[in-house]
């Protein structure tokens, strides 16, 4: 300590008028810099900064922070839990949602886990949950996530069904397990009211797969609902063409019902 100090002394006693000038400005921006840091650390935690939205996410984002401000006072002034508080829980579900849309994905996940990690058996949870895994590509947790929402939508909630049924689908495939696939796109778009866009992905799926006569009662599936579907009517002229056979007892299998017995019923 001495020597150091020492060496401070002789420096300064050395040194010019200007050299200590331009040393004190130099020392005096390094704490300008370092107290503007604090306090913009102290402005972000607090929530203090408030940028103009510049994107709906965005906007989104920041609508639901105010509403997590709001949820938390609320739980506090009726002494209840504050991470399994409702409105909380449902505002927090909103940030992660922005996170992800903003492309945050790291920070969406981090809100997301805080969202299950205390409500385990909160359904939108788990699939936003999946949702965030399934863009950050870890489709093995993806399709643990959606697979436990869907085993706490049984009870009825048909469209948090379909969001679980689909988000499998994708894991699946994303993981090499087609079969599997497009069993879940099946059942997902077999849920009341039934679904064109699912039906459209099964059928694809079932062409790449060349499961001709399910892409068949896919496609006529999709015709029930929208005759003039392009998509679905292409898909079926070429079928009709070059698997006439299947394309028969696709739409004969429908007549009767038995087109998708062979499903997992959701």
């Amino acid at each position: 300590m001495g020597k150091n100090t020492s060496t401070i002394y002789r420096y300064f006693r050395d040194s010019t008028p200007k050299q200590r000038k331009a040393a004190f400005i130099a020392a005096l921006m390094i704490v300008v810099i370092l107290l503007a840091s604090i306090a913009l650390f102290f402005v972000v935690e607090m929530d203090l900064l408030r940028p103009t939205p510049t994107t709906a996410a965005e906007a989104q984002y920041l609508r639901a922070r105010d509403a997590e401000q709001d949820a938390i006072a609320a739980a506090r002034e009726a002494g209840a839990e504050i991470d399994s508080f409702p409105s909380v829980v449902t505002a927090r579900l909103g940030i992660a949602s922005a996170q992800l849309d903003m492309g945050q994905v790291t920070a969406a996940g981090r809100t997301i886990d805080m969202v299950v990690r205390n409500n385990p058996q909160n359904i939108r949870g788990l699939i936003l949950q999946g949702n965030i895994y399934e863009v950050a590509s870890n489709h093995d947790e993806a399709l643990k996530a959606y697979q436990s929402a869907l085993d706490l939508a049984q009870a009825g909630d048909t469209e948090a069904q379909r969001e679980a049924l689909r988000g499998m689908a994708q894991s699946l495939r994303a993981l090499g397990e087609y079969d599997q696939a497009l069993d879940a796109l099946t059942r997902a778009a077999l849920i009341p009211p039934e679904s064109i866009t699912l039906h459209l992905a099964a059928g694809e799926l079932a062409l790449e797969l060349e499961f001709w006569q399910t892409a068949a009662a896919h496609f006529y599936s999709v015709l029930r609902f929208e005759p003039s579907n392009e998509l679905a009517l292409e898909r079926l002229r070429g079928l009709e063409r070059d698997h006439s056979a299947a394309t028969s007892a696709a739409l004969e299998a429908l007549t009767s019902g038995t087109a998708f017995t062979n499903q997992g019923t959701p």
